[in-house]
């Protein structure tokens, strides 16, 4: 029902190198921190013997998930602010598969010149069964587990993408300092990624309401056109007269065919668009490259001072109880959690440290101990 697309030609391309045999150490040294900063690759034997690679198709997933909710968007990531704003659908999985196989399905009506993506589905929390159709990736050091106090963040961070022909992943770095790999299950897909030293190139931060940033500073707001993990700028249609730095920055370019494993190191931009209808399975993390970084920005990002605002009070103790809860930083440290529905004043009394994320704990005062320090990423 769609048609496929070529690969997009971009201007000064470097191929980005493909690998095979890779053991952590290499991957280590030759890309992780490689130059300072790291250098993609793309892994040609990283999935071998996974289940997913025969399980994994639309059918596939339309009959054994098909009820499972899943949220499309015609834009990705978000950006608030932009003059057309971004369209977003919840469905079930089983009927936006029909709209990757039926030319005329409702929601093709809906477009506004770009596809829907659906590219926030997390089965690996509901479903366990799935985990057996992956491996843990053996070519680079992770330290985010997946059984113990971590399990449930190591969950959130794997996600399966949906998408026909033509859905893209604009510009942008993923937050929190982290590392991503994406495997290619089904269909192509095309990436171009840069490295974080040229985000100044990249026009970072300066959007349609780029003149509002100046007041804030680049980066202010995340998911805003100033957010400085995001670029305008497109590398398959580069307008040069409005991003007139970006003639100098250096794309890397890579071509997914099913069984390749793109790995993005922390802080690289990265796009992506695929060109046939696509499975993609990605996974963040950290490791001992960025696990400081991963801490401090973390940190950051759950410290900020919150004034007491009123709030509704439940009309029942079965409201009280299905109140979702959160760690704050302190909580953290102290072992406890705080429900969004209370009126409280957050006063940061700590952080989690690199040690309490690696081993999953966030000690204070004695034994306390919180196993569910991820639970307030919010990812």
């Amino acid at each position: 029902a769609w048609d496929t697309l070529p690969p997009f030609s971009v201007p000064g391309a470097i191929p980005i190198r493909r690998r095979s045999g890779l053991s952590p150490e290499q991957t280590h040294i030759e890309h992780v921190v490689a130059g300072g900063e790291g250098l993609p690759c793309v892994v040609t034997d990283a999935t071998v013997g996974w289940r997913a690679r025969e399980l994994w198709s639309f059918e596939f997933f339309s009959r054994e998930y098909g009820d499972d909710q899943l949220i499309a968007n015609d834009k990705a990531p978000l950006r608030r602010g932009e003059s057309t704003p971004m369209q977003t659908v919840r469905l079930p999985l089983r009927e936006y598969v029909k709209y990757l196989t039926v030319r005329d399905h409702w929601l093709s009506q809906r477009e506004h010149g770009t596809p829907f993506y659906g590219n926030s589905w997390t089965p690996f929390l509901t479903h366990e069964a799935m985990r057996d159709h992956v491996g843990r990736m053996s070519f680079v050091e992770d330290l985010v587990e997946e059984d113990g106090p971590l399990g449930v963040l190591s969950r959130k961070l794997t996600k399966v993408f949906f998408g026909p022909p033509a859905t893209v992943t604009r510009l942008h770095h993923d937050t929190y300092s982290l590392h991503a790999w994406l495997s290619q299950v089904r269909g192509r897909k095309q990436f171009v990624l840069y490295p974080k030293s040229q985000a100044h190139l990249l026009h970072a931060g300066e959007g349609e309401c780029a003149g509002e940033c100046a007041g804030e500073g680049a980066g202010a707001g995340e998911g805003t056109c100033c957010d400085a993990a995001q670029s305008w700028f497109d590398p398959t249609a580069p307008d040069y007269r409005r991003f007139p730095r970006a003639r100098r920055a250096t794309p890397h370019v890579a071509v997914l065919e099913e069984g390749d494993t793109l790995f993005c190191p922390a802080g690289w931009f990265h796009y992506a668009i695929a060109l046939s209808p696509s499975i993609t399975l990605m996974r963040n993390f950290f490791n001992s490259a960025n696990a400081d970084r991963f801490v401090e920005g973390w940190n950051a990002a759950h410290s900020l001072q919150t004034q007491p605002q009123p709030q509704p009070q439940p009309r029942s103790q079965t409201e009280t109880q299905s109140v979702p809860t959160y760690a704050t930083p302190a909580a953290l440290e102290k072992g406890g959690h705080r429900r969004e529905g209370q009126a409280a004043h957050h006063q940061r009394r700590g952080a989690c440290s690199r040690q309490q994320w690696r081993y999953g704990r966030c000690r204070g005062g004695g034994t306390s101990h919180n196993p569910s320090c991820e639970s307030s990423l919010g990812l």
